[in-house]
Protein backbone atom coordinates (compact mmCIF):
# COMPACT_ATOMS: atom_id res chain seq x y z
CA UNK A 1 0.00 0.00 0.00
CA UNK A 2 1.78 2.84 -1.06
CA UNK A 3 0.91 6.91 0.19
CA UNK A 4 1.93 8.26 3.28
CA UNK A 5 -0.02 8.10 6.89
CA UNK A 6 -1.90 11.79 7.52
CA UNK A 7 -1.00 11.11 11.59
CA UNK A 8 2.24 10.65 10.62
CA UNK A 9 3.30 13.53 8.04
CA UNK A 10 1.50 15.55 10.78
CA UNK A 11 3.61 15.03 12.99
CA UNK A 12 6.83 15.06 10.46
CA UNK A 13 5.65 18.38 9.60
CA UNK A 14 4.93 19.78 12.90
CA UNK A 15 8.52 18.46 14.43
CA UNK A 16 10.08 20.09 11.18
CA UNK A 17 7.70 23.22 11.84
CA UNK A 18 9.30 23.27 15.34
CA UNK A 19 13.12 22.64 14.17
CA UNK A 20 12.95 25.79 12.05
CA UNK A 21 11.24 27.65 14.47
CA UNK A 22 14.14 26.72 17.19
CA UNK A 23 16.61 27.36 14.53
CA UNK A 24 15.17 31.04 13.96
CA UNK A 25 15.12 31.65 17.47
CA UNK A 26 18.32 29.95 18.10
CA UNK A 27 19.62 32.24 14.89
CA UNK A 28 18.45 35.89 16.65
CA UNK A 29 19.58 35.05 20.11
CA UNK A 30 23.11 34.57 18.83
CA UNK A 31 23.65 37.46 17.19
CA UNK A 32 22.50 39.21 20.79
CA UNK A 33 25.07 36.71 22.78
CA UNK A 34 28.56 37.84 23.32
CA UNK A 35 31.56 36.32 23.30
CA UNK A 36 32.20 34.64 27.26
CA UNK A 37 35.00 33.43 28.65
CA UNK A 38 32.44 31.41 30.90
CA UNK A 39 31.70 28.45 28.24
CA UNK A 40 29.68 25.50 28.88
CA UNK A 41 31.32 22.04 30.64
CA UNK A 42 28.79 20.42 28.23
CA UNK A 43 28.67 20.02 24.24
CA UNK A 44 26.41 21.80 22.73
CA UNK A 45 22.65 20.63 22.73
CA UNK A 46 23.58 19.40 26.12
CA UNK A 47 22.11 20.49 29.18
CA UNK A 48 25.26 22.62 31.04
CA UNK A 49 23.46 21.50 34.66
CA UNK A 50 23.05 17.58 33.84
CA UNK A 51 24.58 16.98 30.54
CA UNK A 52 20.88 15.49 29.48
CA UNK A 53 20.62 16.32 25.21
CA UNK A 54 18.22 19.23 24.74
CA UNK A 55 14.60 18.86 22.82
CA UNK A 56 14.34 22.34 23.55
CA UNK A 57 14.80 25.27 25.13
CA UNK A 58 13.89 23.59 28.60
CA UNK A 59 16.11 20.85 30.41
CA UNK A 60 13.22 18.32 30.56
CA UNK A 61 15.63 16.46 32.88
CA UNK A 62 16.32 19.24 35.55
CA UNK A 63 14.43 22.02 34.33
CA UNK A 64 17.52 24.40 33.79
CA UNK A 65 16.66 27.06 30.84
CA UNK A 66 19.34 26.37 27.69
CA UNK A 67 20.06 30.45 27.91
CA UNK A 68 23.19 31.55 28.35
CA UNK A 69 22.57 34.61 29.77
CA UNK A 70 25.82 36.37 27.77
CA UNK A 71 23.37 38.96 26.09
CA UNK A 72 22.91 43.03 26.82
CA UNK A 73 21.37 43.52 30.28
CA UNK A 74 18.70 45.70 29.12
CA UNK A 75 17.48 42.77 27.31
CA UNK A 76 17.44 40.61 30.02
CA UNK A 77 15.90 43.17 32.46
CA UNK A 78 13.26 43.56 29.66
CA UNK A 79 12.37 39.38 29.73
CA UNK A 80 12.25 39.95 33.31
CA UNK A 81 10.10 42.41 33.52
CA UNK A 82 7.75 41.14 30.34
CA UNK A 83 7.58 37.82 32.21
CA UNK A 84 6.06 39.54 35.06
CA UNK A 85 4.09 42.43 34.38
CA UNK A 86 3.42 41.42 30.59
CA UNK A 87 -0.20 40.89 29.79
CA UNK A 88 0.77 37.07 29.70
CA UNK A 89 2.44 36.97 32.64
CA UNK A 90 1.40 34.99 35.55
CA UNK A 91 0.60 37.82 37.95
CA UNK A 92 -2.25 38.97 35.78
CA UNK A 93 -3.47 35.63 35.59
CA UNK A 94 -3.31 35.21 39.39
CA UNK A 95 -4.29 38.58 40.57
CA UNK A 96 -8.03 38.41 39.02
CA UNK A 97 -9.21 35.07 40.62
CA UNK A 98 -7.07 35.97 44.21
CA UNK A 99 -9.79 39.12 44.85
CA UNK A 100 -12.88 38.64 43.12
CA UNK A 101 -12.71 34.89 42.80
CA UNK A 102 -11.92 33.13 46.31
CA UNK A 103 -10.84 30.10 46.46
CA UNK A 104 -10.33 29.44 42.51
CA UNK A 105 -6.65 29.74 42.62
CA UNK A 106 -6.10 27.91 45.74
CA UNK A 107 -8.35 25.04 44.95
CA UNK A 108 -6.77 25.13 41.46
CA UNK A 109 -3.22 25.04 42.76
CA UNK A 110 -3.71 22.24 45.21
CA UNK A 111 -5.18 20.38 42.36
CA UNK A 112 -1.99 20.41 40.49
CA UNK A 113 -3.04 23.65 38.39
CA UNK A 114 0.03 25.35 38.80
CA UNK A 115 2.34 26.57 36.27
CA UNK A 116 -0.31 29.63 35.18
CA UNK A 117 -0.31 30.99 38.46
CA UNK A 118 1.71 32.68 40.83
CA UNK A 119 3.59 30.25 43.37
CA UNK A 120 2.39 31.22 46.94
CA UNK A 121 4.94 32.15 48.16
CA UNK A 122 5.98 34.40 45.81
CA UNK A 123 2.25 36.05 45.36
CA UNK A 124 2.42 36.67 49.38
CA UNK A 125 5.92 38.30 49.38
CA UNK A 126 4.93 40.78 46.08
CA UNK A 127 1.62 41.68 48.35
CA UNK A 128 3.59 42.48 51.54
CA UNK A 129 6.44 44.38 49.87
CA UNK A 130 3.71 46.43 48.31
CA UNK A 131 1.71 46.77 51.47
CA UNK A 132 4.78 47.64 53.37
CA UNK A 133 5.62 50.06 51.02
CA UNK A 134 2.83 51.95 51.40
CA UNK A 135 2.82 52.08 54.73
CA UNK A 136 6.18 52.92 55.70
CA UNK A 137 7.65 54.88 52.60
CA UNK A 138 4.64 56.72 52.15
CA UNK A 139 4.43 57.54 56.15
CA UNK A 140 1.20 55.67 56.51
CA UNK A 141 -2.19 55.06 54.90
CA UNK A 142 -4.73 56.83 53.59
CA UNK A 143 -4.74 60.62 53.07
CA UNK A 144 -3.40 62.42 55.94
CA UNK A 145 -4.21 66.01 56.57
CA UNK A 146 -1.01 67.54 56.73
CA UNK A 147 -2.77 71.70 57.32
CA UNK A 148 -1.04 73.14 60.55
CA UNK A 149 -3.13 73.01 63.25
CA UNK A 150 -4.30 75.79 64.72
CA UNK A 151 -6.36 77.24 67.21
CA UNK A 152 -8.99 79.83 67.56
CA UNK A 153 -7.87 83.35 68.71
CA UNK A 154 -10.97 83.03 71.25
CA UNK A 155 -9.97 79.87 72.50
CA UNK A 156 -6.26 81.11 72.95
CA UNK A 157 -8.02 84.06 75.00
CA UNK A 158 -10.45 81.54 76.94
CA UNK A 159 -6.81 79.96 78.22
CA UNK A 160 -4.92 82.62 79.09
CA UNK A 161 -8.12 83.78 81.53
CA UNK A 162 -8.25 80.31 83.26
CA UNK A 163 -4.53 80.35 83.79
CA UNK A 164 -5.04 84.42 85.10
CA UNK A 165 -8.06 82.62 87.16
CA UNK A 166 -5.86 79.84 88.30
CA UNK A 167 -3.27 82.36 89.37
CA UNK A 168 -5.99 84.46 91.27
CA UNK A 169 -6.97 81.37 93.13
CA UNK A 170 -3.60 79.81 94.06
CA UNK A 171 -3.30 83.45 95.64
CA UNK A 172 -6.10 83.33 97.53
CA UNK A 173 -5.48 79.94 98.99
CA UNK A 174 -2.12 81.71 100.41
CA UNK A 175 0.36 80.00 98.43
CA UNK A 176 3.53 81.79 97.34
CA UNK A 177 4.35 83.46 94.35
CA UNK A 178 6.83 81.64 93.49
CA UNK A 179 4.62 78.37 94.01
CA UNK A 180 2.04 80.12 92.07
CA UNK A 181 4.60 80.60 89.33
CA UNK A 182 5.84 76.91 89.44
CA UNK A 183 2.02 75.43 89.07
CA UNK A 184 0.99 78.03 86.44
CA UNK A 185 4.46 76.98 84.31
CA UNK A 186 3.54 73.56 84.58
CA UNK A 187 -0.12 73.96 83.35
CA UNK A 188 1.13 75.61 80.64
CA UNK A 189 3.60 72.64 79.75
CA UNK A 190 0.58 70.39 79.86
CA UNK A 191 -0.62 72.26 76.86
CA UNK A 192 0.16 70.23 73.63
CA UNK A 193 2.82 71.47 71.32
CA UNK A 194 0.26 70.86 68.47
CA UNK A 195 -2.09 72.81 70.14
CA UNK A 196 -0.02 76.00 70.96
CA UNK A 197 -1.10 79.35 69.39
CA UNK A 198 0.51 79.16 65.93
CA UNK A 199 1.63 82.65 66.37
CA UNK A 200 3.90 81.67 69.20
CA UNK A 201 7.82 81.68 67.68
CA UNK A 202 9.94 78.74 66.42
CA UNK A 203 12.36 78.99 69.83
CA UNK A 204 9.22 79.33 72.07
CA UNK A 205 7.53 76.36 70.30
CA UNK A 206 10.76 73.99 70.43
CA UNK A 207 11.83 75.14 73.97
CA UNK A 208 7.90 74.22 75.16
CA UNK A 209 8.05 70.43 73.37
CA UNK A 210 10.90 70.13 75.17
CA UNK A 211 9.92 70.95 78.53
CA UNK A 212 6.95 68.50 77.90
CA UNK A 213 9.09 65.84 76.73
CA UNK A 214 11.02 66.51 80.07
CA UNK A 215 7.72 66.11 82.22
CA UNK A 216 7.08 63.18 80.65
CA UNK A 217 10.29 61.36 80.77
CA UNK A 218 10.06 62.31 84.71
CA UNK A 219 6.87 61.25 85.41
CA UNK A 220 8.11 57.56 83.31
CA UNK A 221 10.90 57.39 85.50
CA UNK A 222 9.00 58.14 89.14
CA UNK A 223 6.97 55.42 88.48
CA UNK A 224 9.38 53.03 87.15
CA UNK A 225 12.10 53.77 89.28
CA UNK A 226 10.37 54.87 93.02
CA UNK A 227 14.01 54.57 94.57
CA UNK A 228 14.89 57.28 92.95
CA UNK A 229 12.26 59.56 93.97
CA UNK A 230 11.40 58.50 97.56
CA UNK A 231 9.73 62.07 98.23
CA UNK A 232 7.58 62.13 95.31
CA UNK A 233 6.36 58.71 95.69
CA UNK A 234 5.84 58.58 99.19
CA UNK A 235 2.38 59.94 99.14
CA UNK A 236 -0.97 57.62 98.87
CA UNK A 237 -1.24 58.19 94.88
CA UNK A 238 2.53 56.94 93.96
CA UNK A 239 2.07 54.83 91.31
CA UNK A 240 -1.06 55.62 89.85
CA UNK A 241 -0.84 58.37 87.37
CA UNK A 242 -1.87 56.14 84.86
CA UNK A 243 -0.26 55.85 80.86
CA UNK A 244 2.15 57.91 80.09
CA UNK A 245 1.93 59.58 76.26
CA UNK A 246 5.31 58.49 74.71
CA UNK A 247 4.97 59.19 70.83
CA UNK A 248 2.32 59.66 68.31
CA UNK A 249 -0.08 58.43 69.82
CA UNK A 250 2.06 55.45 71.48
CA UNK A 251 1.00 55.27 74.86
CA UNK A 252 2.71 53.16 77.53
CA UNK A 253 1.62 52.40 81.09
CA UNK A 254 4.67 51.92 83.47
CA UNK A 255 2.63 50.70 86.51
CA UNK A 256 2.85 46.80 87.39
CA UNK A 257 6.43 46.97 86.02
CA UNK A 258 7.67 47.64 90.06
CA UNK A 259 8.49 44.26 90.42
CA UNK A 260 11.31 43.80 88.00
CA UNK A 261 14.71 43.77 88.76
CA UNK A 262 16.07 47.09 89.49
CA UNK A 263 18.46 46.84 86.53
CA UNK A 264 16.07 45.72 84.12
CA UNK A 265 13.83 48.42 85.20
CA UNK A 266 16.84 51.35 84.54
CA UNK A 267 17.56 49.63 80.96
CA UNK A 268 13.91 50.18 80.45
CA UNK A 269 13.93 54.14 81.52
CA UNK A 270 16.84 54.69 79.81
CA UNK A 271 15.23 53.09 76.50
CA UNK A 272 12.11 55.00 77.19
CA UNK A 273 14.45 58.10 77.50
CA UNK A 274 15.14 57.80 73.88
CA UNK A 275 12.23 57.03 72.56
CA UNK A 276 10.96 60.41 74.27
CA UNK A 277 13.47 62.69 72.74
CA UNK A 278 13.12 60.92 69.22
CA UNK A 279 9.43 62.28 69.61
CA UNK A 280 8.74 58.43 69.54
CA UNK A 281 10.58 57.95 65.96
CA UNK A 282 13.22 55.48 67.16
CA UNK A 283 10.37 52.94 68.39
CA UNK A 284 8.30 53.83 65.26
CA UNK A 285 11.31 52.92 63.31
CA UNK A 286 11.98 49.31 64.95
CA UNK A 287 7.96 48.56 64.77
CA UNK A 288 8.88 49.00 61.19
CA UNK A 289 11.15 46.35 61.09
CA UNK A 290 9.70 43.87 62.99
CA UNK A 291 6.54 44.47 61.15
CA UNK A 292 7.28 42.05 58.17
CA UNK A 293 8.83 39.36 60.63
CA UNK A 294 5.31 39.41 63.05
CA UNK A 295 3.20 38.79 60.23
CA UNK A 296 5.22 36.47 58.17
CA UNK A 297 5.02 34.52 61.41
CA UNK A 298 1.36 34.77 61.45
CA UNK A 299 1.27 32.59 58.91
CA UNK A 300 1.81 29.18 59.73
CA UNK A 301 -0.21 30.17 62.96
CA UNK A 302 -2.87 30.90 60.54
CA UNK A 303 -2.69 27.33 59.35
CA UNK A 304 -2.75 25.53 62.13
CA UNK A 305 -5.97 27.49 62.83
CA UNK A 306 -7.23 26.54 59.82
CA UNK A 307 -5.57 22.19 60.65
CA UNK A 308 -7.74 22.85 63.89
CA UNK A 309 -10.69 23.39 62.73
CA UNK A 310 -10.95 20.92 59.80
CA UNK A 311 -8.94 18.19 62.42
CA UNK A 312 -11.74 15.35 61.34
CA UNK A 313 -11.74 15.44 57.58
CA UNK A 314 -9.18 13.17 55.86
CA UNK A 315 -7.15 14.51 52.63
CA UNK A 316 -6.13 17.90 53.78
CA UNK A 317 -2.54 18.24 54.96
CA UNK A 318 -0.82 21.33 56.79
CA UNK A 319 0.16 22.08 53.05
CA UNK A 320 -3.13 22.94 51.96
CA UNK A 321 -3.81 24.76 55.31
CA UNK A 322 -0.70 26.97 54.49
CA UNK A 323 -1.37 27.70 50.89
CA UNK A 324 -4.96 28.48 52.31
CA UNK A 325 -3.24 30.89 54.82
CA UNK A 326 -0.71 32.38 51.78
CA UNK A 327 -3.67 33.17 49.67
CA UNK A 328 -5.53 34.74 51.53
CA UNK A 329 -3.22 36.96 53.65
CA UNK A 330 -1.83 38.24 50.13
CA UNK A 331 -5.63 38.96 49.33
CA UNK A 332 -5.69 41.31 52.83
CA UNK A 333 -2.13 42.58 51.59
CA UNK A 334 -4.02 43.77 48.30
CA UNK A 335 -7.03 44.85 49.36
CA UNK A 336 -5.89 47.37 52.50
CA UNK A 337 -2.86 48.56 49.88
CA UNK A 338 -5.88 49.19 47.01
CA UNK A 339 -8.50 50.90 50.01
CA UNK A 340 -5.68 52.90 51.13
CA UNK A 341 -4.80 54.65 47.80
CA UNK A 342 -8.76 54.74 47.52
CA UNK A 343 -8.81 56.62 50.68
CA UNK A 344 -7.65 59.67 48.82
CA UNK A 345 -10.80 59.95 47.02
CA UNK A 346 -13.35 58.24 49.54
CA UNK A 347 -13.97 59.10 52.81
CA UNK A 348 -12.31 56.55 55.12
CA UNK A 349 -15.52 55.39 56.65
CA UNK A 350 -16.41 54.00 53.36
CA UNK A 351 -13.00 52.36 52.75
CA UNK A 352 -12.84 50.67 56.53
CA UNK A 353 -16.43 49.11 55.42
CA UNK A 354 -15.80 47.94 52.01
CA UNK A 355 -12.44 46.10 53.77
CA UNK A 356 -14.48 44.43 56.49
CA UNK A 357 -17.25 43.12 53.90
CA UNK A 358 -15.13 42.08 51.28
CA UNK A 359 -12.69 40.06 53.79
CA UNK A 360 -15.27 38.48 55.57
CA UNK A 361 -16.94 37.66 52.22
CA UNK A 362 -13.76 36.27 50.72
CA UNK A 363 -12.96 34.19 53.75
CA UNK A 364 -16.73 32.76 53.90
CA UNK A 365 -16.23 32.10 49.94
CA UNK A 366 -12.79 30.28 50.60
CA UNK A 367 -14.68 27.74 52.79
CA UNK A 368 -17.32 27.12 50.50
CA UNK A 369 -14.74 26.74 47.74
CA UNK A 370 -11.68 24.99 49.48
CA UNK A 371 -13.30 23.15 52.57
CA UNK A 372 -16.74 22.56 50.30
CA UNK A 373 -18.36 23.29 53.44
CA UNK A 374 -22.24 24.23 53.80
CA UNK A 375 -23.35 28.51 54.26
CA UNK A 376 -24.39 27.73 57.64
CA UNK A 377 -21.12 26.01 59.04
CA UNK A 378 -19.00 28.58 56.61
CA UNK A 379 -20.50 31.52 58.26
CA UNK A 380 -19.80 29.33 62.05
CA UNK A 381 -16.36 29.28 60.78
CA UNK A 382 -15.73 32.81 59.63
CA UNK A 383 -16.68 34.16 62.89
CA UNK A 384 -14.85 31.86 64.79
CA UNK A 385 -12.24 32.38 62.55
CA UNK A 386 -12.26 36.17 63.08
CA UNK A 387 -12.56 36.00 67.23
CA UNK A 388 -9.43 33.94 67.21
CA UNK A 389 -7.09 35.80 64.64
CA UNK A 390 -8.64 38.97 66.31
CA UNK A 391 -7.08 37.89 69.41
CA UNK A 392 -4.19 36.14 67.95
CA UNK A 393 -3.32 39.34 66.43
CA UNK A 394 -3.72 41.23 69.86
CA UNK A 395 -0.81 39.14 71.08
CA UNK A 396 1.26 39.32 68.26
CA UNK A 397 0.90 43.31 67.88
CA UNK A 398 1.67 43.30 72.12
CA UNK A 399 4.99 41.14 71.33
CA UNK A 400 6.21 43.75 68.25
CA UNK A 401 5.71 46.24 70.93
CA UNK A 402 7.88 44.94 73.56
CA UNK A 403 10.54 43.92 71.04
CA UNK A 404 10.44 47.26 69.63
CA UNK A 405 10.82 48.93 73.00
CA UNK A 406 13.98 46.02 73.82
CA UNK A 407 15.95 46.78 70.23
CA UNK A 408 15.54 50.78 70.84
Amino acid sequence: MTGSDPISDAVVAGSAAGELGDAIQASRRKKRERYSVFQAPTPAGACSNCSTQLSGPVCHSCGQTADTYHRPIWDLLTDILDGLFGLEGRLWRTLPPLMFKPGKITQNYLSGVRARYVMPFRLYLTASVLFFLLVFAFDGIGGGDDTPATIDPEDVASVEANLTNLDAQLAEAGISPEQRAEIVRMTEAGIDQAQSPPDLPPEVRTMQGQVNRDEIKRSFRQALLPEDFPAETAGEDAGEDGPVVVGDGVMVDPNGLDELPLPVRRDLADRADRIIDSGGATLAAEMQRWAPTMMFCLLPLYALMLAAMHFYKKGYFFYDHLVVSLHFHAFMFFLITGLSLAAHIIPGWIAVMIGLVWSNWYLYRLHRTVYSHGRFSSILRLVALDFAYLILLSFALLGLLIVSVMTT
